[in-house]
């Protein structure tokens, strides 16, 4: 009965967010009445997509710019982590994506539209050089394995039976590489389409191999949303003339540098129906969705939590001693915080948690994915706790030191009777702002595969294609962790201080 209320509390509140989100209509004529195609992509997955400089370029790109050119307009991309790349579609940000996105019945049943397959893929694993364990999906059972989240490489090693706690999703491809190649990684083998792995190992991973077979083959083509099915057959259209005028072959040439061989382009025309949906399945309700997804999103507020408050237990303490070295009388202490301090808050913590994953391993300094982002939580947080406890210290008046030192207090027990008590309770208020930034700043530790409440959220929106309601309700989980910490401490607040307590009772009086 009360996971059924907690239910049905989440669809009341989500519900008037729900009114009216219906996907716009007649897909084709309004891009040709605005003259762009806008196209959304993920641009880390060369040879597909990616930057050189602030340029986009890649096999994707060449061949939208070809679709647009038969569509008679022009082509306007847009970027997004892979995360967004589908739901996109669904609000209405992008006409169509092209990412490297394969063809999946899942992904047809949620609302997805594909074109023919331009593109013969397939999944196959990336394992560190001699390492004869590896040769197939079904080795990594028992092994950790990497993936970029919510693509179909996670969704092959959930079909070889690899169990989901073996799985590490990070957000892009180049970061799951990173945590396979050094010796004592947290992976042992990295799963990806081949042509992305293919470009990777050659240009950046020497010391990574493929393994010889491909397990898992794939067709990639381009994807709408299910009210465009005028869009959709038009863009067939565009690519039909494009394999056939040598368009196609060129581009392919240039990208993939080999061929495109008669056979390949046969089988690309045998498998040219792999995109149509089969039989219609009938979308989840509100209350269902919530249903499934609520124990995914509680999992990762649990963890949330505990990334938050481990975070705290260490930063308090140590934001305390380095405040105190902040104030010595002894020069080298004051330099050596003051640059603690400034090098923390001076760098984003997304480039700390990089730093302590990716590039400590390098010195010989390696560090599990959730004992990474404790400490670098840990440290940053503790940067700004030791200004907050610095501040409160120097607030209090430079008579209750004096005063503590003539009853015969030395400077270390002045300061631990008379002056942290007072601090403590003056510190209070910006240090729950702390708790409650750190709790929300957890998010960013999904870089190094740990899935979190909004990395859980993430997740769910792509394997479900439903952004609106499981964004709400992830905003609703977070506010729903941070009212308690701050009512809490409003009212520890009141009672640590005598005098405003003394007046409210006056008040009533």
């Amino acid at each position: 009965m009360r996971k059924q209320g907690i239910y049905a509390g989440f669809v009341l509140i989500l519900m008037p967010f729900m009114a009216g989100c219906k996907p716009s209509q007649n897909a084709l004529e309004r891009v040709r009445q605005k003259g762009e195609l806008v196209i959304i992509t993920d641009p880390t997955y060369p040879p597909f997509e990616f930057n050189e400089g602030e340029k986009l370029i890649g096999f994707d790109v060449d061949l939208a710019r070809e679709i647009g050119k038969e569509l008679g307009v022009r082509v306007h991309f847009i970027v997004s982590d892979w995360d967004g790349v589908l739901p996109s579609l669904h609000i209405g940000k992008a006409d169509i994506a092209m990412s490297g996105v394969t063809i999946t019945e899942e992904r047809k049943q949620m609302g997805y539209v594909y074109s023919r397959p331009y593109f013969l893929s397939g999944q196959t694993i990336a394992r560190r050089k001699g390492d004869t364990r590896i040769r197939q999906l079904e080795d990594l059972k028992d092994k950790k394995a990497a993936v970029q989240g919510g693509t179909t490489g996670e969704s092959a090693l959930q079909r070889a039976g690899v169990p989901d706690d073996h799985i590490l999703r990070f957000k892009t491809l180049p970061e799951a590489l990173l945590s396979t190649r050094a010796e004592k990684s947290d992976s042992d083998g990295t799963v990806a389409d081949v042509p992305a792995l293919k470009y990777f190992l050659l240009k950046d991973f020497p010391d990574l191999e493929l393994v010889g077979n491909v397990p898992v083959k794939e067709n990639l083509a381009v994807v709408t949303w299910k009210d465009a099915p005028e869009l959709r057959d038009a863009i067939n259209k565009a690519l039909g003339k494009i394999m056939a005028d040598g368009r196609y072959a060129r581009i392919y040439e240039h990208w993939i540098k080999e061929p495109a061989t008669p056979e390949m382009m046969a089988e690309l025309d045998r498998v040219r129906d792999a995109g149509i949906s089969g039989a219609s399945v009938e979308r989840p309700s509100l209350a269902s969705l919530l249903r499934k997804a609520l124990p995914q999103l509680l999992s990762g507020a649990k963890l949330t939590l505990f990334l938050t408050f481990t975070a705290l237990l260490f930063g308090i303490p140590v934001g305390l001693g380095i405040s105190l070295l902040r104030i010595s009388h002894f020069p080298p202490f004051r330099i050596l915080a003051m640059v603690y301090v400034e090098v923390v808050r001076g760098t984003p913590l997304l480039i700390q948690i990089f730093i302590i994953y990716f590039v400590l391993p390098r010195l010989h300094l390696q560090f599990s994915s959730l004992a990474s982002g404790v400490l670098a939580l840990s440290l940053n947080s503790a940067a700004y706790i030791a200004e907050i406890f610095r501040a409160g210290i120097q607030s209090i008046d430079i008579g209750q030191m004096e005063a503590a030192r003539a009853l015969g207090m030395d400077y270390p027990t002045a300061m631990r009777w008379v002056i942290l008590p007072q601090t403590l309770r003056r510190v209070l208020p910006p240090l729950t702002n702390e708790a409650v930034a750190l709790l929300k700043d957890s998010s960013l530790v999904s870089v190094v595969a740990l899935e979190e409440l909004m990395r859980k959220g993430q997740i769910l929106v792509t394997n479900t294609g439903e952004p609106t309601p499981i964004y709400l309700a992830v905003a609703l989980l977070y506010l729903a962790m941070t009212l308690p910490l701050t009512f809490l401490v409003r009212r520890l607040e009141a009672a640590w201080q005598p005098i405003t307590r003394e007046k409210g009772r006056k008040r009533n009086v």
